[in-house]
């Protein structure tokens, strides 16, 4: 399952649109790999480009979190249990989609919150990451 890393509102605004959900949609339509929107973000973070190592780690703490939309969870509970007659409940492979990885602070903070989630609905995963650059 692909899940893109969620942008803020303010970010959003700013560029017009999610690169990391675009390299997602490309990918899931060519390898056929269902992406949801598993995450939500909490707040705005200013550019991580122009913050230190440390500064990058500190500000990344918290700002992802499991989305718990209705829908979207139901889907995902679909997902989860169709697959597990087939794989014999292996825990559930999720790839993070970003455009950049500089530090890794952004992928560890979603997939912390991504265990979270997927634990709370009684599974395992295995979470992987894939980024455009690497900086």
């Amino acid at each position: 399952m692909l899940v893109p890393v969620p942008v803020s509102s303010a970010r959003l605004a700013e560029r017009g649109f999610n690169q990391a959900e675009q390299l997602a949609d490309v990918l899931s339509l060519r390898r056929g790999i269902p992406q949801l929107p598993l995450l939500t973000r909490t707040r705005h973070t200013g550019k991580q480009s122009f913050k230190s190592r440390s500064e990058r780690l500190a500000d990344m703490k918290q700002v992802f979190t499991g989305n718990t939309e209705q829908k979207l969870l139901q889907r995902l509970g679909e997902h989860l249990e169709s697959r597990a007659s087939r794989l014999q409940n292996r825990p559930l492979q999720i790839i993070i989609i970003d455009d950049i990885y500089t530090t890794g602070s952004t992928m560890r903070a979603c997939a912390e919150a991504l265990h979270r989630l997927i634990g709370d609905l009684g599974y395992a995963a295995e979470i992987y990451s894939l980024t455009w650059a690497r900086s």
